[in-house]
């Protein structure tokens, strides 16, 4: 979203994913090597090919291509082979503008040049698909938008920019605080799917207003800001110039960022004429919101639930932990088909039981004291855990976070009992 100055980041991106070389400029990078969120390294754990085939999930997408079923993409269990494929739902909101196809011709030339690294892109995005479409189609916005992710983040929620853009949505710490998104010592609103899709689109139809309805200016703001747009829009009505997006002087980004998403638009819609093999999505809902009551640990979650650890991290990436925050009621994502199970095992686990262990990335600006107060344990207690002799701690170390033992045995036993 934010403007930076490399112009190719997609197509880095790319060469990112295949070389797994992490270059400079926007380029989607891990997380814990930028901020060292304890989440992102659960997050990052090995997963077996046949959990990821279940839930349709692919951890490195770029990097480790997954073999394939007959349809183009492994199916989860239960899921029909001849479901309505969410592409046709997609193309049937198309309302951009026609565009001279000599404008995005050479956009569309890099696409075609990486049609695997494309197709897992997409599938990445198929948790999410679903529900971005139905946030666009219920305020009546191009559904062209629910591509928009692929330009910004390649799909990835742990997604962080150099700049500090985050999510799928990549939101700046400042634009996430002007449109309403929380950030604090447990959660990144940017990385909720769900606060962030709202927030983003919430955001477009706002720009759209500004630019009378023009979604290629809307587009631009989003990248570039909208004073910048609007400055160059004066600029070319002073001088006499057209005032559209193809003739106005913006960064060189920007003016890559449009036509990218457009080439996509095109692809999408005729995958055909450009030979590119898109992944079979099915056009049903994914996951299902569940409320929780106080904290509880992911991990739990995941064990409750009979779910792999990764794909409940990928569906709640908000909660930079993988844990809940203390107190209030929270939100959690599961597959939809386990979001029963989950409810009824969580009901008849107790409150002090949910919490097993915490391993804290240690980030500048920590200390003992700091950690000791936001965990509610104590200095001591985390020196003796440890093993440290002093209150010296190392950025991007892990801290464990004292439990009682008791707690654990009781947790891991009541879990047992339970499933």
């Amino acid at each position: 979203m934010s403007l930076i100055i490399k112009t190719n980041r997609l197509w880095l991106l790319l060469l990112v994913m295949l070389g797994s070389a992490w270059g400079t400029g926007r380029l989607v990078q891990p997380l814990d090597n930028l901020t060292g969120q304890t989440g992102r390294d659960r997050a990052r754990e090995s997963v077996s090919a046949a959990d990821l085939a279940t839930y349709r999930l692919y951890r490195f997408p770029g990097i480790n291509i997954l073999p394939a079923g007959p349809s183009g993409v492994d199916r989860p269990a239960g899921d029909s082979a001849t479901a309505a494929d969410i592409w046709t739902r997609m193309r049937s909101g198309f309302a951009f503008p026609a565009v001279d196809p000599d404008r995005v011709r050479s956009y569309i030339a890099e696409y075609t040049k990486h049609p695997l690294l494309l197709k897992q892109m997409l599938q990445r995005g198929e948790p999410y698909l679903f529900h971005i479409l139905a946030r666009l189609e219920q305020d009546g916005m191009p559904t062209e938008l629910a591509l928009l992710p692929v330009i910004e983040s390649a799909f990835d929620p742990f997604a962080t920019s150099p700049a500090g853009a985050a999510g799928i949505w990549q939101f700046m710490p400042g634009t996430a605080a002007y449109v309403g998104l929380d950030q604090d010592w447990w959660y990144d609103g940017r990385r909720d799917i769900i606060a962030s899709t709202d927030a983003a689109l919430d955001y477009l139809g706002r720009l759209n207003k500004r630019f009378n309805n023009d979604w290629l200016l809307t587009l631009a703001a989003y990248n570039a800001g909208s004073a910048r747009v609007g400055s160059a829009i004066r600029q070319n009505r002073d001088a006499g110039k057209p005032d559209d997006f193809w003739h106005l002087s913006l960064p060189a980004e920007t003016r890559s960022y449009v036509p990218r998403l457009i080439a996509l638009r095109t692809i999408i819609e005729n995958p055909d004429d450009y030979n590119i093999p898109l992944p079979t999505l099915s056009d049903s809902s994914y996951f299902s919101p569940v409320k929780v009551r106080g904290q509880i640990e992911l991990k739990v979650a995941a064990q409750l639930a009979g779910v792999p650890l990764a794909i409940l991290e990928r569906l709640n990436p908000g909660y930079d932990r993988s844990i809940t925050p203390p107190e209030s009621t929270h939100t959690l994502l599961f597959p939809k088909s386990v979001a029963q199970v989950f409810r009824e095992r969580v009901a008849r686990l107790p409150q002090d039981q949910r919490v097993k262990s915490i391993l804290h990335r240690i980030r500048r600006g920590d200390n003992l004291s700091t950690i000791a107060h936001h965990y509610h344990t104590t200095v001591p207690a985390l020196r003796k855990v440890n093993r440290l002799n002093g209150s010296k701690i190392i950025a991007g170390k892990l801290l464990i976070v004292p439990v009682d033992g008791q707690q654990i045995y009781t947790a891991d036993t009541t879990l047992a009992v339970l499933m």
